[in-house]
């Protein structure tokens, strides 16, 4: 990787860390409506285009759509943080699981194809 993509990537990642700080303290003070807007754009700046896709298939499958490691790992950050939005518990349960999966995804081994 070109070290101009790495310091982009490395931006990026930044941003999205500071975003989820952002929507914890609005979540936490009762702002769930702009922590919900920060939630999205976020989704949209770590994913692109593909936000809805990538948000909607299995884990296996956003980990390689994704392709970084570091990306993954931020995908199921925002997981985990929607899961803490959520109101319905069930759903709630299952942004949970699915963030654990994702993570998952990103501790595996790389293996050649």
């Amino acid at each position: 990787m070109s070290p101009q993509r790495e310091d982009y990537m490395s931006r990026q990642i930044r941003t999205i860390a500071a975003m989820i700080a952002r929507m914890i303290g609005l979540r936490l003070s009762g702002e769930t409506e702009k922590a919900k807007l920060e939630l999205e754009e976020a989704y949209t700046l770590l994913l692109g285009p593909q936000a809805v896709l990538i948000r909607r298939v299995d884990a296996a499958t956003a980990a390689r759509l994704i392709g970084s490691r570091e990306k993954v790992l931020s995908f199921a950050q925002l997981v985990e943080e929607e899961a803490e939005q959520e109101s319905d518990e069930g759903r709630s349960a299952f942004l949970r699981e699915r963030a654990a999966e994702i993570r998952g995804m990103a501790e595996k081994p790389a293996t050649g194809t």
